[in-house]
């Protein structure tokens, strides 16, 4: 397609050019806001002056194109650059000549004397040059806020604005040179000079020096100082130091506002290639997986609010190769197109490279951990001894044809994957896309697991297509724990996290407020049982008196040690030290008619499990066995001998808890027992539920 072709057809209200082939045309000073030329073919295309604002360039070939300032603005840009360097090196020099004069010919017609005059001219020159040397090592700006504390103090009242006005100069000479960047320096420079001895001149014939080619040469010689510094400070400017930010920011500002506008344009997965784009106006357009790979001159263009406002980002995404002397952690790459790029051995830690392609990168002994990976593509990037500590992958995240030998999980090449060997073609993928199937859930103050299961419950039936199972449950030590949750491939595993979310705090909310009202209960039920127990008391030791008396009755109490080590027991005849048990030993009372028994039995259970506090894991346990005893001591259709066999499973169960690994076997055996005693009662009854539901998580606890 010719380039008039699309001008008349555009001006008659059609906008999609997709696919349009305009290679080698020049649209040069177009305006083609809002057009559609995705996929189009603009390969060395001359695009100066063109308004694409607005724009749809999605996947546009952009090759070797050219953007700049139209042939109008860029003379505008050279006059001004011109004008400003000119008056800034006129005042210059007529103050230069200002301090050269009385040095030349002191007359004593400034201070009275032929002295004063000599120290007011060397003092002048003196605070110039001081002005020019921290301009040139501090930036423009770090230059005035010295001056300012400086000028502050009533003793340089005289020479404010001798400082002032060298450095204002010197700034706008510098901002001059920056500003032509249209390739027409040496001019602005020339013009700088010429009217520095027209300013010089100017002062010397008007206070009539009899000196003036002496002064006309001093006044060139320190202003051409200046103008040198100037020069350096704008070369230095647009080459990105950060001290001379302002300088580079103005110039390069101005001259892109009559270039080459992609203001607000979509320009995802575009071909920037070899392409010249200086003036060029990236602001607020979209540049996801824009290839910028060898453009040239793209520090000259203005991308506010991109990437590319990022001088170390831009120059990574034009060499495709890092800098040796610069830290690429932390930075946003966030759509970045470092496809092909040489990436081995760099540290990327925390770098956002969400939407990024690295298709072809080599990032062999990369340092990947916490980076943002969301929908980035590793296609044919070598990940071989990479470090994924932490990475931040999802679904969207594509790995598939990814060359990976082996990974660290952990820095400094700690916990490699696979621990020997490499990995078979298409492991890797597989290994990560089986992590990528789990949905992990974290829990920060320890878990409440009858919340948990009542919540995972919930969230099974709500998302049955998801074939919700646990996976695994960590500890990660300070009350961090982890459950991390298999889900299938096409689960909204977002949605799932957020709904066991919503769901585990509301059941922790429910189960706070049961628990405060059973806490009430049982301390009334308390108070109650403790008076009972002082009338039952006397009740027994009536009847065993009457009992003693018409024969003996024998008390064996078999009491094992804390150790386990020794066993003995001993008779006591006939008296009331029944209830004076060690809490440590097992204990088997048999006294006919003795009512006390199971209550005994629950006594040494809360004993038992009252000794559960050695941490989030034993505290969790001693919930749930308290749960559970109570569900087994208000059981009515539990006979008196089945609830003492259950107490005695939970106290078994307890004291298990004091090392849950080793003591796995023993909680196992208990579990079961407990399973077979609930075994012959209805599925209605409230042990029957309660025992379903807190059973499982005690396994949990025992890692069973």
């Amino acid at each position: 397609m010719r380039a008039k072709e699309l001008l008349r057809r555009y001006r008659n209200g059609e906008r999609d050019f997709r696919r349009a082939d305009l290679s080698g045309e020049s649209l040069r000073g177009f305006d083609l806001t809002g057009i559609d030329l995705s996929g189009a073919n603009l390969t060395k295309t001359d695009l100066r002056g063109t308004k694409f604002a607005n724009a749809k360039l999605i996947s546009t070939q952009l090759c070797e194109a050219r953007t700049g300032a139209r042939r109008r603005w860029s003379m505008a840009v050279l006059l001004f650059a011109l004008m400003l360097s000119g008056v800034a090196a006129f005042i210059l020099g007529a103050l230069v000549a200002l301090f050269v004069a009385p040095i030349v010919e002191p007359s004593g017609s400034i201070t009275g004397s032929t002295a004063g005059d000599i120290a007011f001219g060397v003092v002048g020159l003196v605070v110039i040059e001081i002005t020019f040397y921290f301009s040139y090592r501090q930036g423009i700006l770090a230059t005035l806020g010295a001056f300012a504390v400086a000028f502050a103090v009533a003793f340089a009242i005289a020479f404010a604005v001798t400082g002032a006005v060298a450095f204002a100069v010197t700034g706008a000479v510098a901002f001059a040179v920056a500003f032509a960047v249209t390739g027409a320096v040496a001019f602005t420079v020339a013009g700088a000079i010429a009217f520095t001895v027209a300013g010089a001149v100017a002062f010397a014939v008007t206070e009539g020096s009899s000196n003036t080619p002496l002064i006309v040469a001093l006044t060139l010689l320190i202003v051409l100082t200046a103008t040198v510094l100037s020069f350096f400070i704008s070369r230095r400017a647009l080459a990105g130091d950060p001290r001379d930010k302002l300088i580079r920011d103005l110039a390069v500002g101005l001259s892109a506002l009559g270039g080459t506008s992609f203001y607000s344009a979509d320009l995802t997965d575009a071909n920037f290639s070899h392409a010249s784009l200086k003036s060029a106006h990236f602001r607020q357009a979209t540049l996801t997986r824009t290839c910028f790979h060898l453009a040239q001159r793209l520090h000259l263009s203005r991308a506010y609010k991109t990437i590319l406002a990022d001088r170390t980002v831009l120059n990574l995404l034009v060499s495709h190769r890092p800098e040796p002397d610069k830290s690429y952690s932390g930075l946003n790459l966030k759509g970045a197109n470092l496809s092909g790029a040489e990436l081995a051995d760099l540290d990327l830690t925390e770098t956002d490279l969400s939407g990024a392609t690295l298709e072809g990168a080599d990032l062999q002994r990369a340092n990947l951990t916490k980076v943002q990976a969301l929908g980035t593509q590793f296609h044919a990037a070598n990940l071989t001894a990479a470090c994924l500590k932490a990475w931040n992958i999802d679904s969207t995240t594509r790995l598939e044809g990814a060359i990976c030998e082996y990974v660290y999980l952990l820095r400094h090449q700690q916990e490699r994957r696979p621990s020997s060997d490499s990995f078979a073609p298409g492991e890797f993928t597989k290994l990560f896309e089986e992590v990528l199937n789990t949905i992990d859930l974290i829990f920060r103050d320890g878990i409440d697991w009858r919340a948990f299961l009542e919540t995972f419950q919930n969230i099974q039936v709500q998302h049955e297509d998801a074939n919700l199972e646990i996976q695994s449950i960590e500890n990660k030590g300070d009350g961090v724990m982890v459950v991390r949750l298999n889900a299938s491939p096409a689960a909204d595993k977002p949605a799932i996290h957020q709904a066991f979310k919503q769901g585990y705090q509301k059941a922790l909310v429910a189960a706070e407020r049961k628990y405060k009202a059973i806490l009430q209960d049982r301390e009334i039920q308390h108070k109650a049982e403790i008076i009972e127990i002082h009338r039952q008391q006397n009740t027994d030791m009536t009847r065993i008196t009457e009992l003693l008396a018409q024969r003996s009755t024998t008390i064996d109490v078999k009491a094992t040690s804390q150790s386990d080590s020794k066993s003995n027991s001993k008779a006591m005849q006939g008296n009331d030290q029944s209830q004076n048990f060690d809490v440590q030993g097992d204990f088997t009372v048999n006294a006919e008619n003795s009512i006390v028994s199971l209550r005994d039995v629950s006594g040494q259970v809360n004993n038992q499990i009252n000794q559960l506090s050695g941490g989030e894991t034993q505290t969790q346990l001693k919930d749930l066995l308290t749960q559970l005893q109570a569900a087994i001591e208000t059981e009515p259709a539990l006979s008196p001998d089945d609830k003492a066999e259950a107490l005695d499973q939970v106290k078994t169960l307890a004291a298990a808890g004091q090392s849950p690994q080793a003591k796995q076997p023993l909680a196992k055996r208990a579990i079961t027992m407990l399973k077979g005693i609930t075994a012959g009662l209805t599925e209605t009854t409230k042990l029957v539920g309660a025992c379903s539901r807190l059973l499982p998580a005690i396994g949990l606890l025992f890692g069973l």
